[in-house]
Parts: structure tokens; C-alpha cells; sequence
């Protein structure tokens, strides 16, 4: 006999998503717990159980906000710094502006809660089928399908563990969708009770493929190309706010003070200097470039120090700095000895909210809310950059400014049109004022690095100033954060012919191999004709 009982549901997955929530931020810097990654899937997994068990769809979309907050407050609270200095207003309308992107921010996991509550709502798919091909295939989709305004993939909740994280090698997104693999099919090997061994092993063997898979690419060797010396300058310029373009004591202050710790840094080299690089900002707003426009940024004594310090360390010089070609442009620029002839790379990725106003043209009031946001153009081109050496050599590199190194696409394809030998980023994270922040920018530096197969060279205004190798690893320690500092850095580069399994292929594969098992398993599977108003029944 059958009896049907309507058990009352628990509201277990709002607890999930705290408890996801804080794992999440304790997998990223500055905690870097590797194991809390794998925490955060394990929650996200329950929760989703439970959404499929409720069969409501505002159930999906209340948790997709409620999970957005809870990450963005826990991991990503550097945001209200950034806004109330980019706005210019007040606590109250900072903190308004705060809330309304916290519940918006990580819509991203709308994918996953949205797409499961779809799915078992018209199909009635088993739990194994459900959690080792849909479930990942939901978040690899969210990691494609969903641009943030500071992209974090699930495969950054792995990158602080050096083993795993050689998976990158295949992309970040597959690193996430191994990840998540893993985790269900330990959920499902516990959730099933297996005892056996033999039954067990189907679990757990392709767990070890993966690590074995891992093993081979961090014991890789990689044949070095050229040695070079650099030395990094990080100046703890501040942020600098539009007024304090015609402050005349704050400009010549931070002149000076570049100057002077440039001068130093050169000084006591420990050996002969390929290059002398400075962070994105060291010097705000101004540029090399003469223009006949009123809107110039040209100043001749940015000139002067440039020169100065090129002759002086009888190297190039990489800088920083706004130009005005065409219209207001970021610039990689590289001073050459010599010639004291200027290359520039302008920025390609632009930050919204922060070098452009999306929407200014449609919505003008937009800029009254925003007053600091600049009006950056990008650059269509995709092109590296070069430099000789001591030894005479040619080094080719990948030239990043800021935020570019958190899209690995954009990164892929600079290295797949213009290839090179490493890649170098600089960047400004002084506007967010948080230690957190700037890790995290820098973690996004460690699986390029991986990815790319190439050492990866971040230089900070104000920290942190680090380097990677091609597997992750630190080549130089930290230069302390919000201080003024100098490193010298030894680098490796490779051969600018290498590549790697992300490089030659991309992302495109698995996103097939995704969107094939959603199919698969969405048409081979039973229709759910109202079994979502069964969700609380049981058979006795």
C-alpha cells in the first residue's frame, strides 16, 4: 500500500548560502584555503538540491540575489571604498548604490539555480546524471555566458593550490569544471553509500586522473629562453581625485617622489638592468605626447624624468601614462635608450564605472552620480611589445594594464596575434584602498601565468609588486603594501613559440562538451509531467 505525506520543508538552503558565501571568501586571497573551494561547490550543490526539490522558480531567483549579497559583502566589501571614492557622495548614497550591485553582482550562479530549477521542473533526470553532467556543465555556462565587471571564475576558487591548480593549463573555466566534478562525484559516492571498493573506485578514479593529469603538467620542464634583470618601482603614489590635477604642490611632490625612488632603485642595482619599470599611475594624469589639442596631457617635465632615468640606468623604461591621441587614452608606453624613441600600447579592456561611463550617452544624469569617471577610448589592436637587453637580445612581451589580466580570452588572443615571452602587468588598485582587493587582482595574475605558460610580472602603485613562473609559483617575495618599495627581479622568459593546451584550443571544447551533455541528458531523460507538485511526497 502507498501512502502519500506532506513533510514541511526546511529553509536549509538560506543557511547553505551563508555557509557558501563565507567558504567563498575564505578560498580567495588573502586566506587562499583551497579546501574552502571545495566547501563553497559542496554547499552551492546542496543548495541546488534543495531548489530542486522546491520546484519554485522564485525560489532560484531569490537565492541567486540573496547568494549574490552574502559574496559580494564577504569577499568583494572593497567595492564600497571604490564607489564612494569614484562617486564623491556621502555614506547614505554610497552605501544605496552598494547595496544595489551587491544584489546584482554574482548574478552568475543565476545560471546554475535558474537552469537546475528549469531543468527538473520539465525532465526527470536522476541524481548521478544530474550532478556529474548538468551541474558542472551549468557552472562552466556561467563562467561563458555571464561578463561581471570584475570576472571571477569558478576556477579562482582553486588557484591557491599549487597541485590542482595545473589544470589551468586547460583554461581557468576547466579548472572550475574539474573542480566541480570532483565534488559531486565524492557527494555521490557518500550521498549512495558505497562501501565497496570496487564500487568506489568508479568514483574515485577520475579524481585521480585528474591529479595524475595535474602531476604531468607541474612537472613539465620548459626550456628557458633569455635572463633578465629588472627592477620594479613601486612609488605609493595616491589616488588622485580630478581637483587635484591643478594642484601644483601635489604634482611636483609625486614627480619628485618617483624620481627620487627611481633614482635609488637604479643606484643600487645589484647588476646591470635590462629594464627599469614603473605601475600604472606613479605619475596621475599626465603624459610624453605633445598634442595641439587643449585637452593635452603633455608635460614636459614627465618628459625630463623619463629621460633622466633612461640615461641613467642606460635601460629602457616602462611606464605609465594618459595621452591624448585622438581622444583621452591609457598608455603601456616604453621609453628606449638611446633613440629616447617612445612605443606605447594603449588599453585595450576598459573599466566601466571607472575609465568610461556605460550608458552616459542614453542615461546623461548617469555622470552627475559618477563625476570621476573618466572618458578612456580603448584600442582595437592586439600587439606586444619589445625590448633589448644587456646581452643584446630582443625581449618580446605581452604589455597588461590593470584589470586586463582578469579576462583570459583577451589575454589568449594578445598572445595567439602578437606572441611572446612573458607577460607584464601594471596596474592600480590604489582607488579601493584594500589589501583584499589587490590579492585578489594579483591571484588573477597566477593563472594567466598558468595558462599561458609564461612568467607573469605585476608591478602595483601601491602593492602588491609580485612575479609567477609558468606553474604559479612566486619568483620574488611580496614588496610590502602601501609603502614605498624597490624589487629586482631575476626572469626566465620562454620561447615566444610555446604554447599550451588553453592557448592552441581556448575554452570552445568544453563549452561544446557542456552545452552536448545539457542536450544529452535534457532529451534522453523523461518528461516531469507536474512532478514538481510532488516535490514533498513519499512513499511508505
Amino acid at each position: 500500500m502507498r501512502k502519500h505525506l506532506k513533510i514541511l520543508g526546511t529553509k536549509s538552503h538560506f543557511l547553505f548560502l551563508v555557509f557558501a558565501s563565507i567558504s567563498f571568501a575564505l578560498s580567495l586571497e588573502p586566506f587562499g584555503f583551497a579546501s574552502a573551494g571545495f566547501l563553497t561547490i559542496l554547499f552551492l550543490l546542496l543548495i541546488t538540491k534543495e531548489i530542486r526539490k522546491e520546484g519554485k522558480f522564485g525560489v532560484s531567483i531569490l537565492c541567486t540575489i540573496l547568494f549574490s549579497f552574502f559574496v559580494t559583502c564577504t569577499s568583494f566589501y572593497w567595492m564600497g571604498n571604490a564607489i564612494q571614492n569614484i562617486t564623491g557622495h556621502g555614506i547614505f548614497i554610497t552605501s544605496l548604490l552598494f547595496l544595489i550591485y551587491a544584489s546584482f553582482s554574482f548574478y552568475k550562479i543565476g545560471v546554475v539555480f535558474v537552469g537546475a530549477h528549469l531543468i527538473t521542473k520539465y525532465r526527470l533526470v536522476g541524481e548521478t546524471k544530474f550532478y556529474l553532467l548538468i551541474f558542472p556543465s551549468l557552472f562552466l555556462l556561467s563562467d561563458w555566458l555571464c561578463p561581471m565587471v570584475f570576472p571571477v571564475y569558478w576556477g579562482d576558487l582553486f588557484r591557491n593550490q599549487i597541485l590542482w591548480r595545473q589544470m589551468a593549463r586547460l583554461g581557468t573555466e576547466v579548472l572550475g569544471f574539474v573542480s566541480i566534478i570532483s565534488v559531486s562525484l565524492l557527494y555521490l559516492m557518500v550521498s549512495q553509500k558505497l562501501t565497496q571498493w570496487k564500487q568506489s573506485f568508479l568514483y574515485l578514479a577520475p579524481i585521480f586522473f585528474i591529479f595524475s593529469a595535474n602531476l604531468y603538467f607541474l612537472a613539465e620542464s620548459i626550456p628557458e629562453e633569455k635572463s633578465i634583470h629588472l627592477v620594479l618601482v613601486q612609488p605609493n603614489t595616491p589616488y588622485a581625485k580630478k581637483e587635484i590635477q591643478e594642484n601644483f604642490g601635489f604634482m611636483t611632490k609625486t614627480m619628485q617622489d618617483v624620481y627620487n625612488l627611481s633614482q635609488e632603485a637604479i643606484t643600487n642595482a645589484p647588476k646591470p638592468i635590462d629594464a627599469v619599470v614603473l605601475p600604472e599611475s606613479s605619475i596621475p594624469f599626465l603624459g610624453t605626447l605633445p598634442s595641439p589639442s587643449p585637452q593635452s596631457t603633455y608635460s614636459k617635465s614627465f618628459v625630463e624624468i623619463t629621460e633622466t632615468l633612461v640615461r641613467l640606468a642606460n635601460a629602457p623604461l616602462l611606464f605609465n601614462e594618459l595621452v591624448w591621441d585622438g581622444g583621452s587614452r591609457n598608455s603601456f608606453s616604453i621609453l628606449q635608450p638611446i633613440t629616447l624613441q617612445t612605443d606605447r600600447r594603449y588599453k585595450h579592456k576598459l573599466l566601466p564605472f571607472g575609465e568610461y561611463l556605460p550608458f552616459e550617452t542614453q542615461i546623461p544624469i548617469l555622470r552627475n552620480v559618477f563625476p570621476e569617471v573618466s572618458h578612456h577610448i580603448p584600442s582595437e589592436t592586439f600587439l606586444s611589445q619589445s625590448f633589448p637587453t644587456k646581452s643584446g637580445e630582443s625581449v618580446i612581451f605581452t604589455p597588461l594594464i590593470c584589470y586586463e589580466v582578469l579576462y583570459p580570452e583577451f589575454v589568449r588572443s594578445m598572445i595567439n596575434h602578437s606572441p611572446s615571452e612573458l607577460l607584464i602587468n601594471l596596474t592600480n588598485d590604489s582607488w579601493f584602498e584594500s589589501v583584499t582587493e589587490t590579492k585578489q587582482h594579483a591571484g588573477a595574475g597566477r593563472l594567466r601565468a598558468i595558462e599561458s605558460g609564461r612568467p607573469y610580472i605585476r608591478v602595483a602603485v601601491q602593492g602588491m609588486t609580485t612575479a609567477y613562473d609558468p606553474w604559479g609559483r612566486e619568483m620574488m617575495g611580496e614588496l610590502p603594501i602601501f609603502q614605498k618599495a624597490i624589487g629586482y627581479l631575476d626572469v626566465l622568459s620562454v620561447s615566444k613559440e610555446r604554447t599550451t593546451p588553453y592557448l592552441a584550443f581556448g575554452p570552445y571544447p568544453w563549452r561544446i562538451l557542456a552545452l552536448f551533455s545539457l542536450f544529452f541528458v535534457f532529451f534522453t531523460s523523461p518528461r516531469a509531467l507536474d512532478s514538481y507538485k510532488k516535490k514533498n511526497e513519499i512513499e511508505i
